[in-house]
This record gives structure tokens, C-alpha cells and sequence, in this order.
């Protein structure tokens, strides 16, 4: 019983992934996410994805260096591609309203969009 229980469950959450034909590839962020407030260059210190939203441990990036402080970010996670999620070690620029991530960037994308935007 607790097998078929086991497989059940499984087959709820395996769903929506499944139901991409094929994962399409990153494409960058073109645009700001509209309602940005603030942006932050982070380190990605750990990832808790057995919540919804997924939520991720940040180190705040200064002078190239790590704070000591940590933050949590919630995100939605991209289940077919097309957005960037965080993974653990990277170094990424955040858009957020409050503490919930809008986009995630690399610091070179980043820099192309702020640019347009500015």
C-alpha cells in the first residue's frame, strides 16, 4: 500500500515536468522585470526547492567579496527553461520586489540590460 501511495505521489509531482515536450533553452532577459525594487549582485550560498516558491540562501556581494550575512530569496522555479534558475556557487544579479526575485541575470547581462534601461 505504501508503494502505490509512494508512485501516486510521484506521478502528481513528476506532472508538470513531464508534460514539456523537450526543455527550451535559457534565453537572457531582454527587459528590467517590471515592478524591480531593488537589484543585488549574490552568491548563491544554498537552494530549498521542497518548498513553493523555492527559496534561495544569498550572500550579498561587495568590493567582489562575500558579506557574512545571509538572505533568503523566494523564486518560482522555471520547470520547462526559458528562465535562468539559481544554482548553487553562482554569482548572479537579482531583480526583487521585496524579498521575492523577479529574474536572475549574470553580472554581463546584467550590465546589457542596465544600460538599456538607463
Amino acid at each position: 500500500m505504501r508503494r502505490m501511495v509512494l508512485v501516486a505521489a510521484l506521478g502528481v509531482v513528476a506532472q508538470p515536468a513531464a508534460a514539456c515536450a523537450a526543455p527550451t533553452p535559457y534565453r537572457p532577459l531582454t527587459a528590467r522585470p517590471a515592478g524591480t525594487q531593488s537589484v543585488l549582485l549574490v552568491e548563491v550560498v544554498s537552494l530549498d526547492f521542497a518548498r513553493y516558491p523555492a527559496v534561495a540562501t544569498v550572500s550579498v556581494i561587495r568590493d567582489g567579496k562575500r558579506a557574512a550575512t545571509t538572505h533568503r530569496i523566494s523564486f518560482q522555479r522555471s520547470i520547462c527553461g526559458g528562465e535562468r534558475d539559481p544554482a548553487k556557487g553562482d554569482r548572479l544579479v537579482v531583480y526583487l520586489r521585496g524579498s521575492d526575485a523577479l529574474g536572475w541575470a549574470i553580472p554581463a547581462e546584467a550590465k546589457r540590460l542596465e544600460r538599456s534601461f538607463g
